[in-house]
């Protein structure tokens, strides 16, 4: 009936594993459970290896790491069921009944469930990430939480090309749309583990971008699709560019400490998207 897929790299995967068994043997359903890790070669996967001992659960270690999309397309490749639930290592089920939420629904294509916070506000300089999960991505579509019917997703896989962080949920979810796959949200929220200090996810953000600026120059996205290339946009049709990047590479160190700190503001987080957007702008 359903397949749950779980792409990971360097983390324990086990009490997530736990729980969605758990879940899915109170249903009485058939069911399986794949956990690739994308070559991270971690002392974690001895611990992620005993799922293998759960019955209908497989954990494998991949020898290289083959990015974000392809680990998502081989794993859909290896789901012997109809039903495909993606599920970042990341989070947790909000509620008891996550999966009897999600295959009690009937007939839709693509079901996306969404993302919440953790109650319990982190401090520095793990803020940020909370922050952002809490005020902008609990209210998006993201590949960390969704189900999709195996055909549809043969029909319109993950785009390979994106090797690294950033913009492979977007460029996924617009293709559904523009071929007519309608998405429907609900609520059955996983839980964002908040596990990325500031400047590691200020280093994911750039590669983002990086994979943003890459995906329109090749016209699969367009700047509608990132208000930070909207803007961007703007800045450069008033020939700001240049003087835009000057004043980011001035005020790159303040923002950083802010965004580090107890008390991050969202709006510096824009202005640092923006700011190295216009920075790559202006190496080309």
């Amino acid at each position: 009936m359903i397949s749950i897929l779980i792409p990971t790299y360097n983390y324990n995967v086990v009490p997530l594993v736990s729980e969605l068994h758990d879940q899915c043997l109170k249903c009485a359903i058939e069911f399986e459970i794949l956990v690739y890790d994308d070559g991270s070669k971690s002392q974690i996967n001895s611990f992620n290896n005993t799922i293998n001992n759960i019955q209908n659960c497989t954990f494998k270690e991949l020898p290289n790491n083959i990015g974000r999309s392809s680990i998502r397309n081989l794993l859909a490749k290896d789901a012997k069921y109809n039903l495909l639930l993606f599920i970042d290592s990341g989070t947790f089920p909000k509620e008891k009944n996550f999966i009897e939420k999600y295959i009690a629904i009937k007939n839709e294509k693509v079901i996306c469930g969404g993302m919440t916070y953790l109650k319990k506000i982190p401090k520095k300089p793990y803020k940020l990430r909370w922050v952002y999960t809490k005020k902008r991505e609990r209210k998006t579509l993201c590949s960390s939480n969704f189900l999709i019917k195996k055909k549809i997703f043969k029909g319109y896989p993950f785009d390979e090309s994106i090797k690294s962080y950033g913009y492979e949920d977007v460029l996924f979810f617009n293709t559904l749309k523009r071929n007519q796959i309608q998405i429907c949200f609900f609520k059955n929220q996983v839980v964002h583990n908040s596990d990325d200090d500031a400047n590691t996810f200020l280093k994911k953000t750039e590669y983002a971008i990086e994979n943003l600026s890459h995906l329109v120059e090749q016209g699969k996205l367009t700047k509608e699709d990132s208000k930070v290339f909207k803007y961007s946009f703007y800045i450069e049709k008033l020939n700001l560019v240049r003087l835009a990047t000057l004043v980011f590479k001035i005020l790159k160190k303040p923002i950083v400490l802010n965004l580090n700190s107890n008390y991050p503001f969202l709006l510096l987080y824009d202005m640092y998207r923006i700011g190295y957007l216009c920075q790559l702008k202006t190496k080309k």
